[in-house]
């Protein structure tokens, strides 16, 4: 009988456990997404690489006008983005070999122009509207 009780009381602290550790993911799982428990027993060097998310595929018709940008940057010169009188650069948004320029103000300045950042290349203008 004694064994018994010993056997409930530490089934007792599992339980207990148990439910303190799905709390704990739960929290943690709310403030990152991507957690995991394993990532506890990691070195943060390997973790931390690994949560790194790796650019979205070009579709291929984008890839094959595109070649992969060459290991030593080669110097292009200045780049004309053609720009109208008033209208000016709001952001740059960097993406592996592309860069997103948002041009301004809204009206009819208002487009994005992409470029490709390895040969200087305009690769296309987005212009919301009709």
């Amino acid at each position: 009988m004694r064994w018994l009780k010993s056997l409930v009381i530490v089934l007792g602290f599992l339980i207990v456990g148990g439910v303190v550790l799905l709390a704990y993911g739960f929290v943690k799982k709310t403030q990152d997404p991507d957690w995991r428990l394993s990532d506890l027993f990691r070195d943060t060097p390997r973790a931390a690489a690994e949560k790194t998310p790796a650019p979205p595929p070009a579709p291929a018709s984008v890839a094959a006008a595109n070649p992969a940008p060459t290991p030593t940057p080669q110097p292009f010169g200045d780049v004309n983005l053609g720009l109208d009188t008033g209208c000016v650069v709001t952001d740059v948004a960097p993406a592996g070999d592309r860069a997103y320029l948002t041009i301004g103000p809204p009206g009819p300045c208002h487009r994005v122009i992409v470029v490709y950042i390895a040969a200087g290349r305009v690769l296309g203008t987005i212009r919301p509207g009709r």
